[in-house]
């Protein structure tokens, strides 16, 4: 019984599979936290947006609202695939299997009265987008968010038993749900209360009648009161509510509630739960050994090494890493995509010998890590969870909700990025805009969707920093308070692009309009540069150099990872008299995979860690690697300027005077993008500007435009140093895309060869 939410059509199951996929065949554990949809009164519905589903262990599962801090549906089944990091399916949500042989489930709202005792739901509502399999959409509209007065706190796993904590009106309650033999356990322990309590404990289509302890229902539900602490009553003038009333009591109090339907419920007695607080019986014993490869290139200024991943493990897991920090200087921590936490020891040396061991199970695709004086927060798309080893044996036992301040919804795009810190230790983050399948135009935006967020390192204040994304990778926060994101190609954003602000331009707007969020009247902060697909076709993280390493790049200087391409780019800052501007040159090193979070060793070297979804050429599925800089000649651009000519390039050798001073060695080209609410942008002649064309871009996609202008080297001058050239360009002028290709040698013979991608909007000397 749910009459708050019109039924709605949700995506179908997953279609039958003659073999098991790999998501049928992976052990997540006995808590998995995601978006569920399921079947109530016949119809498909959203289930739980922040949602904890419960193996019950006896093939039966229960559905915890971490927003409501109810029991959606007691069921005996598992689920519907459906998913993007599980089946690919683009806008289809896992499904409850709840449709037939459930044993109760309850109407959307609080699990729990409010302090007046009654079940008012204040929160505003908002609409869902859902779709069919082929991507038709409907919309229904529910509440959505945290209930006040109601903090959920996270939960203990002991074993494969799941605690709950949440505080309801300022009293804690921890609540446990146990299979029984006719259906479900709920065991309570809650904390004084001065003021009566009340808990929802199931609807029903037909009515309750209550006698002695016990409740029945028409259709079949049976209920049962364990201990003295709750009374049951129903409520409405159907009677069709079940009502679970706590006297106010000075000390703590325990007391169950029993479900069977098709039988009768059988009354517990409670027991207290604390004891399930403490840690228990790790569920991941043992551990995966892989042995990694050490580059034994002698002439490269940069080898990588690879960190072999735990592909082949007992639990079958799908080995994706998405986030990653490290833990000390021989370990780390590793997040991946459908919700793992791993460990792995032996970074140190040769790899020869990489520990593995499964830390966590069960988040909402993690896509961010940080360890912060030994303890380790992930970021997922419900909150960001502080995991905790209270048995130290090498399995987190409380996964705390550090922080569940951030709107969700259930479209499928809505990844929460990354997980870094600031010299201060705040926590900054970012999450991505709704877009609907297919990938232009959004569904409805919640408050914090498209945005960079600050939450303070005790989580106690929280603040939205920069909006106007769409698709930020990852992020990176600089020595002084910097933040950079990648982006994207989409609606409004004609490319990719790397955004830059300093500490004293928060909040920024970057460009998604639907996504200003709070910002109605701030101009747009144009990127740093923007970036062609055939070098960023979806960004990831950033990562500065830190002081006193030695890595071939200056302390200090910003890397831009790609996850498209696959690729590390230095990023070289050209701004001039405060406007900003720069360009991009890859590094060159090879990766196995995708790059999509980076983070230096104490030891110099630079770990990058990436995976395969969708829109990248990522070799490999996943990939670990190891850079380390062997101290050879650095051959690409360390300098950048922009010239009332062209440009200067410094590099770290020094060059052949007559390839570099012969034009012939160099090329170049520039266009101009146009920014609208189409899909991406064509490109466009700066020099003979169309101006229909650029307008008609603003009405219908433009992509298929490819007008750049070969631009003339018209004199190349080597200066005193020998290592820094001058460019002139005919025309220079201001442009949006730049692109200046180079074929050289260094004074030695050696080739050198790369090319910039910048953008340029003002002229220096």
């Amino acid at each position: 019984m749910r009459p708050y939410i019109a039924p709605i059509v949700l995506a179908a199951a997953v279609a039958p599979v003659t073999a098991a996929e790999w998501y049928q065949e992976m052990q997540i554990g006995p808590a998995w936290a995601n978006s569920f949809a399921g079947t109530f009164d016949g119809q498909e519905q959203i289930a739980a947006v922040k949602g904890v589903l419960v193996d019950l262990g006896d093939g039966s599962r229960a559905l915890f609202d971490t927003e409501t801090l109810r029991v959606v549906s007691a069921y005996k089944g598992g689920v519907h695939w459906g998913g993007t990091p599980w089946t690919g399916a683009h806008g289809q949500l896992v499904k409850i299997a709840n449709e037939k042989d459930f044993v109760f489930n309850t109407v959307p709202g609080p699990g729990w009265a409010n302090d007046a005792g009654n079940f008012e739901d204040k929160r505003t509502p908002m609409s869902f987008a859902v779709y069919k399999a082929d991507r038709t959409r409907s919309d229904v509209t529910a509440a959505c968010g945290n209930i006040p007065g109601a903090a959920y706190k996270g939960f203990f796993r002991n074993g494969s038993q799941i605690v709950f904590e949440y505080t309801v009106n300022g009293v804690r309650v921890l609540e446990q749900l146990e299979a029984s033999p006719n259906g479900l356990v709920r065991k309570f322990e809650v904390g004084p209360h001065a003021k009566p309590l009340t808990l929802l404990a199931a609807d029903d289509a037909s009515a309750f009648t209550v006698a002695e302890g016990s409740a029945k229902a028409a259709s079949g539900l049976s209920v049962a009161a364990g201990g003295k602490a709750a009374v049951l009553a129903v409520s409405g003038d159907k009677a069709t509510r079940l009502l679970a009333n706590l006297a106010p009591a000075a000390s703590p109090t325990t007391f169950t509630i029993s479900y069977a339907r098709g039988g009768d419920a059988k009354a517990v007695e409670p027991a207290a739960l604390t004891s399930l607080t403490k840690g228990g019986e790790g569920l991941w014993k043992g551990t995966v050994t892989t042995k990694g490869t050490v580059s034994n290139d002698k002439k490269s200024a940069w080898v990588t090494d690879t960190i072999t991943i735990p592909e082949n493990n007992p639990w079958k897991s799908n080995i994706r890493f998405g986030g990653f920090d490290f833990l000390d200087e021989d370990s780390a921590v590793l997040s991946t995509w459908n919700g793992d936490v791993w460990t792995v020891k032996g970074l140190k040396g040769d790899l020869s010998n990489l520990e593995w061991k499964r830390f966590a199970a069960g988040l909402f695709e993690p896509l961010g890590v940080k360890v912060v004086d030994g303890t380790i927060y992930v970021h997922g798309r419900d909150q960001i969870t502080k995991l905790q080893d209270l048995n130290k044996d090498g399995e987190a036992d409380y996964f705390e909700n550090f922080f569940n301040g951030v709107a969700v919804s259930p479209n499928f795009h809505e990844f929460a990025f990354d997980l870094q810190t600031d010299s201060n230790g705040d926590f900054y983050f970012s999450k991505a805009s709704p877009v609907r399948p297919g990938g232009r135009g959004f569904d409805t935006i919640f408050p914090n969707h498209g945005t960079v967020m600050r939450l303070s390192k005790d989580a106690s204040s929280f603040e939205v920093i920069a909006t106007g994304l769409r698709a930020p990778g990852g992020l990176g926060v600089g020595p002084n308070g910097e933040i950079t994101t990648g982006e994207n190609e989409g609606t409004w954003q004609p490319c990719c692009k790397l955004n830059f602000i300093t500490a004293d331009q928060r909040p920024a707007f970057f460009g998604t309009e639907p996504s200003r969020q709070g910002l109605k009247d701030a101009p747009y902060t144009e990127p740093l540069c923007y970036l062609p697909m055939d070098v960023d076709n979806s960004g990831g993280s950033q990562v500065w150099v830190p002081q006193g390493v030695k890595w071939g790049l200056k302390p200090g200087e910003l890397i831009h990872l790609s996850y498209g391409q696959s690729s590390l780019y230095r990023v070289l800052n050209a701004t001039v008299d405060g406007t900003l501007q720069g360009g991009v040159v890859k590094i060159p090193v090879s990766l196995g995979s995708s790059a999509m979070r980076a983070r230096f060793h104490q030891d110099g070297s630079l770990y990058v860690a990436g995976f395969r979804g969708w829109q990248t050429n990522a070799a490999s599925e996943c990939a670990v690697q190891r850079i380390r800089y062997t101290g050879g000649t650095v051959t690409i651009p360390d300098k950048l300027e922009i010239t009332e000519k062209g440009v200067r390039l410094h590099f770290e050798t020094k060059l052949d005077k007559e390839l570099a001073t012969d034009p012939e060695s160099y090329s170049a080209e520039r266009w101009n993008y146009v920014r609208g609410p189409q899909y991406g942008s064509g490109e466009f002649s700066v020099d003979n500007p169309d101006t229909q064309s650029e307008k008609n871009a603003l009405e219908k996609e433009s992509k298929e435009t490819h007008k750049r202008d070969k631009v003339e080297i018209t004199a190349a001058r080597l200066l005193e140093d020998g290592q820094t050239v001058e460019v002139d360009l005919a025309g220079h002028k201001p442009s949006m895309q730049l692109k200046v290709a180079w074929d050289l040698e260094d004074a030695e013979g050696d080739v050198l060869q790369g090319d910039l991608h910048a953008t340029v909007r003002k002229m220096g000397k």
